[in-house]
């Protein structure tokens, strides 16, 4: 399996591996669908040959719906805005999930997302065409405000990659500290 299929399938694999145990809990009570908005700063990281230095500001509302006590699906809007050379990303995650661990009012949690996206970041050696793949992998912690809100702060990989339609095909990487409001 080259890399770019294993990128393709790492998400749905990890979610697998999660939804066994969650699923057997208990399901929330109440209203089951949160939305959120979070936005934070980022900046590029040298995963691979990449050698782009890019600062950027990303904005994600989302819906979620709890499957279970500590399983989530996620369904996000992704907008960047890149500074050096100047450039957005848009794009759209459908499959996203989030794993809470422990209990109380602050949760820690892990997630990953993947969808697709729009890019004018061509002139980037990472960024070989206009259409793309999105791919995060997230750590978090959520805080509990009352019983329809709480906060979140996460720290996100952030990859954007043509998926091997086009060659060299390095996808760019960032790293986004994003703080968020969450609220039923």
């Amino acid at each position: 399996m080259g890399k770019s299929r294993l990128e393709a399938f790492l998400p749905a694999a990890i979610l697998v591996l999660f939804a066994g145990p969650a699923l057997g809990q208990t399901p929330t009570s109440g209203d089951r669908t949160e939305w959120s908005l979070a936005a934070g700063y980022g900046f590029s990281v040298h995963i691979n040959h990449g050698r782009s230095n890019e600062r950027l500001v990303l904005i994600e509302p989302a819906f979620g719906y709890m499957l279970s006590k500590r399983l989530e699906y996620i369904a996000e809007a992704h907008a960047a805005v890149y500074f050096s050379p100047g450039g957005y990303a848009l794009g759209w995650l459908p499959l996203g999930g989030r794993f809470y661990f422990g209990s109380g009012g602050v949760k820690p949690y892990v997630s990953i997302g993947a969808g697709f996206g729009w890019t004018d970041l061509t002139r980037l050696i990472e960024i070989d065409r206009r259409f793309n793949f999105l791919l995060q992998g997230t750590l978090g912690v959520r805080g509990k405000i009352s019983e329809k809100q709480s906060w979140s702060f996460e720290a996100r990989l952030d990859h954007i990659s043509n998926a091997g339609t086009a060659l060299p095909n390095l996808g760019l990487n960032s790293v986004v500290l994003l703080g968020g409001w969450r609220f039923r």
